[in-house]
């Protein structure tokens, strides 16, 4: 299964706030830290990632697993530390 780009940007742009907007917004109403807020971001990015694929005909479980990764990878900003901008 090959990524789409397309499809990560659209992820990350759900409800127009975005997936981060989504998580930052929790993470300050529930005032989380740390690993709690790390858990929050993953399970918003999967939750996010499973609607759009289901809305868009393109759900099946590889396709959660490899696209939920990689947003949470995005919202948690662990991408940017992985492959720092050169």
């Amino acid at each position: 299964m090959s990524i789409d780009p397309a499809i990560v940007t659209a992820i990350m742009a759900l409800f127009g706030i975005g997936v981060i907007g989504i998580v930052q917004t929790l993470k300050n109403l529930l005032k989380l830290e740390g690993a709690a807020a790390i858990v929050l971001t993953f399970i918003v990015s999967f939750l996010a990632t499973a609607l759009y694929l289901f809305q868009a005909h393109l759900f099946s479980i590889v396709g959660l697993i490899l696209y939920g990764l990689i947003v949470f990878g995005e919202a948690s900003g662990l991408y940017r530390v992985l492959n720092p901008p050169e």
